[in-house]
């Protein structure tokens, strides 16, 4: 709840007051008894006895009602109304045990007395449901607050991963390495090759702040990754991208490039064990399915591990579905959700 005081703390301070509350008038009027003559007048100890009882009972009801009502525990063979039936069941049944208890302690008690414990304790128990209720739904909208924070953090860390990514300076330093040697060479890819860096670096900048971007969008600057780091490997690279360019989907921006990025990051790219990528369909996940070769490299790629967990987290947000990795001995694959823009 804060620094201070815990829900449970909260429900046991609540309990004192309610029963304090509602045994007030018998508290007064034990101090009177002390001078008074009249039989059947309340005594310090039974009195003490059902405030003990009244802050005991308060507790048990709050505690049980909070929990029950924040896990829902009820729902699997009953519903809200019936799950306050148990409740009233529960006040009755306790309710009559102290009372009985009382009868045989205070045999020479009218039973008036102790009977108009049924009617303070009803109060007592009704307050009680209000305030487990409160805290519950006090508690509820805090952890929504909570995930909500995380999640504003979650995202927060995944935009500043995905900057460091299209800005990753090993990136740019491999492009422009490529680059050079084109212009040196004369080679005639050097425009396009040009073109499809500044649209890839173009690309990265415009979608930082966006959640969701048109699948046409992503394709495109898919195509124009893939073209530059073909140019890079040769033929040690091959992307086979059979996507439907023009599909009327979203997709969280440059999650194909990360997926892309990962399998070269993480595998052998060499012309003993060139690397195939392929980027198909799955019909029966109605899925996009991103795949390679399960070819490791001996030591572990350098980087945070971060990739694939903020890509789930993006698209447990966007969907409430989790992506789906798949690994054998042969091949690495992703699943990514569609998401429809219908």
């Amino acid at each position: 709840m804060n620094a201070r005081f815990s829900y449970r703390q909260i429900a046991g301070i609540a309990s004192v007051i309610i029963a304090l509350l509602v045994n007030l008038p018998l508290i007064r009027l034990a101090n009177r008894s002390q001078l008074a003559i009249f039989p059947g007048l309340p005594d310090a100890v039974f009195l003490l006895s059902r405030l003990v009882f009244h802050v005991a009972f308060t507790f048990f009801f709050i505690e049980l009602n909070r929990y029950a009502l924040l896990h829902k525990r009820y729902q699997s063979r009953l519903n809200l109304l019936g799950w306050y039936g148990v409740n009233f069941l529960l006040f009755l049944i306790t309710t009559a045990l102290f009372v009985a208890i009382m009868l045989l302690w205070y045999p020479e008690r009218p039973i008036l007395l102790l009977v108009t414990t049924y009617f303070r304790t009803f109060f007592v128990w009704g307050t009680a449901l209000l305030v487990a209720n409160f805290l519950t739904v006090l508690h509820q909208n805090r952890l929504i607050q909570a995930e909500n924070e995380w999640l504003k953090q979650e995202s927060l860390q995944a935009q500043l991963d995905g900057l460091r990514a299209q800005l990753n300076p090993h990136f740019l330093f491999n492009s422009l390495n490529t680059l050079s040697s084109l212009i040196r060479e004369g080679s005639a890819n050097t425009q396009p090759y040009l073109v499809k860096l500044s649209q890839v670096l173009r690309y990265s900048l415009q979608v930082q702040n966006r959640e969701l971007v048109p699948f046409s969008e992503e394709m495109q600057f898919t195509n124009a990754y893939s073209f530059l780091l073909t140019m890079r490997f040769g033929n040690n690279l091959q992307i086979v991208n059979d996507l439907p360019p023009q599909a009327s989907w979203l997709i969280p921006p440059m999650s194909l490039q990360m997926l892309i990025e990962n399998a070269v990051k993480h595998n052998i790219v060499s012309g003993a064990k060139p690397l195939r990528i392929n980027l198909t369909i799955d019909p029966l996940r109605n899925s996009i399915r991103v795949s390679n070769g399960n070819q490791p490299k001996p030591e572990p790629a350098d980087g945070t591990g971060t990739g694939l967990p903020n890509l789930e987290n993006r698209f447990r947000l966007l969907t409430g579905k989790p992506i789906e990795i798949v690994r054998s001995e042969s091949e690495f694959s992703v699943h990514l959700p569609i998401i429809s823009a219908i």
